[in-house]
């Protein structure tokens, strides 16, 4: 095993043993390593690291991959003192589109056409009752959608 992935081993259950989960970050560092491995790197290098974080991918990732590395890089650096920590600001940082907010008119005009989308089918008062427990709650798509899944805890008493 070369150091570079002994030291992303390592550097994973440090982080995963204070309790990150890394998910996205792994699938990340894992593909830098083989990018390093590729190319005859052994060692971080800011050159290096730039190539990859636009390697395969659009502007808009660029710095959240620079930064991913860059933690990695200094948790290598600690040992191995010909790592470079790759400079933060090269690129721009990742920025969020605003969110659109539905005025209380907006919602009530979506919650009412849905049951007609499919008439004569559950499927439309399905969708009103989950959308309207959305805006009703402030949930997340996501969020509704695991609680919505699951068989209740409870049941009804005869």
């Amino acid at each position: 095993m070369n150091t570079m992935l002994a030291s992303l081993e390592q550097y994973l259950a440090l982080r995963r043993s204070l309790g990150f989960k890394l998910q996205s970050q792994e699938s990340r560092l894992r593909n830098f390593v083989e990018y390093a491995r590729a190319r005859g790197q052994h060692h971080i290098t800011a050159k290096l690291t730039v190539e990859w974080a636009e390697h395969q991918c659009g502007p808009r990732t660029w710095s959240s991959r620079l930064s991913t590395v860059r933690s990695f890089a200094r948790h290598i650096a600690l040992t191995d003192p010909k790592t470079e920590i790759p400079p933060s600001g090269i690129f721009a940082p990742q920025r969020r589109p605003r969110p659109f907010i539905y005025s209380d008119e907006q919602v009530a005009h979506l919650l009412n056409a849905m049951p007609l989308l499919h008439p004569g089918s559950f499927r439309g008062v399905t969708y009103h009752y989950f959308f309207g427990l959305l805006a009703s709650t402030g949930m997340r798509f996501s969020e509704a959608r695991a609680f919505y899944g699951k068989t209740p805890t409870w049941t009804l008493e005869r």
